[in-house]
């Protein structure tokens, strides 16, 4: 009975002293917990620094980019218990731009009479990213492992208008459109790594990772338009397309993440 309770005591005491580790000189958790969330960003420019503080090389300050692999994209975790977390990537890209060039009207005897040419480029990048992430461990240095889907698209159309009416006066070829094709890319991926807890709920992360990829490029158009002696004629042509499959090992495009939980 006596060794069942000295056991037990030193049993607790191990415990005890392992929690006391994953906790501050002032108890805050180093780990994070259940129903907590965690932003991802690029550890390197941090690292960088760090580094350059003791080696005698010039010092900027530390940029707050994007993880590596996906610019502009929104990566972080949602933790659904302790040791389990779901992984969410989101970017939702929409732009346009518009160039104005005013050149002189055709058969103006004013140098000052000008007019409009215009172009209009508008684009979409969207990322959608799920997976599940689990943790081994219950140290400062921790093991995880899981899976996630990747879907993105991208695409790219650029439209032009002219001040000056094709003639016999002006007789040119110009575009009128620039479409290429939508780029659409897809992975399943499973991964493992490595997390470093340095403080209260902030880690870098490395990770390797293997699975599936597709990426597929359509065919586009070139929409042209010239004078033909009497009238305007619209040539349209093709562009190329492309497309890419792989399995193969990956390492996350060498990527050092900093996760910063709250």
């Amino acid at each position: 009975m006596k060794k069942i309770i000295a056991v037990a005591l030193l049993a607790s005491s191990l415990n005890v002293n392992a929690q006391d580790i994953l906790k501050t000189k002032s108890g805050k958790p180093i780990l994070p917990a259940k129903n907590d969330f965690a932003l991802t960003i690029d550890a390197v420019p941090f690292i960088n620094f760090t580094g350059n503080l003791f080696n005698g090389s010039s010092n900027i300050a530390p940029e707050f980019l994007f993880a590596q692999k996906h610019p502009l994209t929104l990566s972080g975790l949602y933790l659904k218990d302790n040791d389990m977390a779901y992984r969410m990537k989101v970017r939702l890209g929409f732009s346009s731009l518009k160039n104005d060039t005013a050149v002189a009207k055709n058969g103006s005897t004013n140098p000052n009479e000008l007019v409009i040419d215009e172009s209009i480029q508008k684009t979409s990048a969207i990322t959608l990213g799920f997976g599940i992430q689990k943790w081994r461990g219950d140290g400062r240095v921790r093991a995880y492992y899981g899976g996630e889907i990747l879907y993105g698209v991208k695409t790219d159309k650029t439209t032009f208008t002219y001040g000056n009416d094709l003639s016999n006066e002006n007789q040119v070829t110009r575009n009128t459109l620039y479409k290429p094709g939508n780029t659409i890319e897809f992975s399943l991926r499973g991964f493992i790594g490595i997390e470093y807890f340095f403080a209260p709920k902030m880690s870098i992360s490395g990770e390797f990772g293997w699975g599936p990829s597709v990426q597929s490029r359509k065919a586009g158009e070139l929409v042209r338009e010239k004078w033909n002696g009497g009238a305007v004629e619209v040539i349209t042509t093709g562009t190329g397309k492309s497309s890419l499959f792989a399995i193969d090992n990956d390492n996350n495009g060498g990527a050092l993440n900093l996760n910063i939980y709250f």
